[in-house]
């Protein structure tokens, strides 16, 4: 689905809300927050304000983002935007030990930061998302909360590009 921003901005919030919830999978929030944000200039005014909204969101909000965000390399079958993405990284085809390395790792992760790996994996191959996982456990869980929220907005913002035309 394309849309001009003329068309997003003369959608019902019901509409906008429907149409951009895959933006930020279970962060339904955002989306209800920037439908009310509208109207939106250009393409970069919307990447702005997704932004904003997320940035500006209370911790609760922002946790439970991150916290019911897909698991990369899990094997759990998900859909939309996600499924497309990890299925580019190579994430739909790791071997035995791939997937055996990327489990633990997600475990190692989610048990140190109390959420799991997130990472804007469009332009990524698995080795490099391997690599990115073992290098951020290195973080702080305070550093590395909010590198998850920009990989959050990083993974909207590349939505968009999708759904809406510079």
């Amino acid at each position: 689905m394309s849309m001009t921003i003329v068309k997003i901005n003369g959608l019902s919030a019901e509409a906008f809300v429907a149409d951009f919830k895959p933006l930020l999978e279970h962060a339904e929030w955002a989306i209800d927050r920037l439908a009310a944000s509208r109207p939106f200039a250009n393409h970069d005014d919307l990447n702005q304000k997704i932004a904003e909204i997320v940035r500006s969101a209370d911790a609760a909000e922002k946790r439970s983002a991150l916290i019911h965000h897909p698991k990369l390399g899990s094997g759990v079958r998900i859909q939309g935007f996600s499924s497309s993405e990890q299925s580019q990284a190579g994430l739909h085809a790791l071997t035995a030990d791939e997937f055996a390395q990327f489990e633990k790792d997600n475990v190692d992760y989610e048990q140190k930061m109390g959420f799991p790996f997130v990472v804007a994996v469009t332009g990524l191959d698995k080795q490099e998302i391997m690599q990115l996982l073992e290098l951020r456990m290195k973080n702080d869980p305070s550093v590395e909360f909010v590198i998850a929220i920009d990989e959050l907005i990083k993974i909207a913002c590349i939505r968009v590009a999708k759904l809406v035309p510079d």
